[in-house]
């Protein structure tokens, strides 16, 4: 930012330049500098955890543990205030407690979150909370033995979009400059029927714990 500041300085010093190529060097810092700020502010990196997730309203279940596995994204706005994207495979569903059977959902998942740091930037621990929507794009539905969940005409029985809400904490911890652990522990829930019946109206329901580490892009 004091890099920034200084090019505007500079710029607006040149007062024998004419206007428009004022103007025009103004936009040429304005992205260098863009892409500095960003640089100093992103961060990427694999991440992988469990999910213990049931559905909600449906009789006759009980939890079930599950896979989640993918990459996120985290961008600093401020030193307390963040976002946070996540891009992961996860497996969800519920375990059934009349039978030995259960239900599998495989997603596709993308929560958004908004975080909340506290502590200070210099911290090497950095505890958090977040919030924030998600977006569900259903790859499979498969019972114990593997075979897919058909309805009795064919058709699919599960919605191929599901769409909810998820709140967590956790903490970051720093590794070494710009290199942080991230811990999440989350509950989410869905707001949508997931089924194409009428009759049910079931909305997944999980607690997931998720650990990643992040990487920055771009030079300090």
């Amino acid at each position: 930012m004091q890099c920034f500041v200084s090019s505007i300085s500079t710029l607006f010093s040149c007062a024998n330049l004419p206007h428009n190529k004022k103007t025009t060097l103004l936009f040429v810092l304005l992205a260098f500098n863009t892409k500095i700020i960003i640089a100093q502010t992103l961060s990427i990196g694999p991440m992988a955890g469990l999910n213990i997730s049931t559905l909600d309203a449906a009789p006759n279940t009980k939890a079930l543990l599950g896979l989640s596995v993918g990459g996120f994204a985290n961008y600093s706005i401020n030193t307390k205030v963040g976002l946070s994207a996540k891009l992961l495979y996860s497996q969800l569903g519920t375990d059934f407690t009349i039978n030995s059977d259960y239900l599998r959902l495989h997603y596709l998942q993308i929560p958004l979150t908004a975080v909340y740091y506290f502590g200070n930037e210099g911290d090497k621990c950095r505890p958090k909370i977040f919030a924030g929507p998600y977006l569900g794009a259903k790859l499979k539905a498969n019972y114990y033995k593997g075979e897919e969940v058909v309805g009795a005409d064919g058709n699919e029985v599960y919605e191929n979009i599901d769409f909810g809400g998820l709140v967590g904490a956790g903490f970051n911890y720093r590794i070494q400059p710009r290199t942080w652990l991230n811990v999440d522990a989350g509950f989410s829930r869905g707001f949508t029927n997931i089924t194409n019946s009428a009759a049910t109206n079931y909305q997944n329901v999980a607690f997931s714990l998720n650990v990643g580490v992040s990487f920055p892009v771009g030079d300090n």
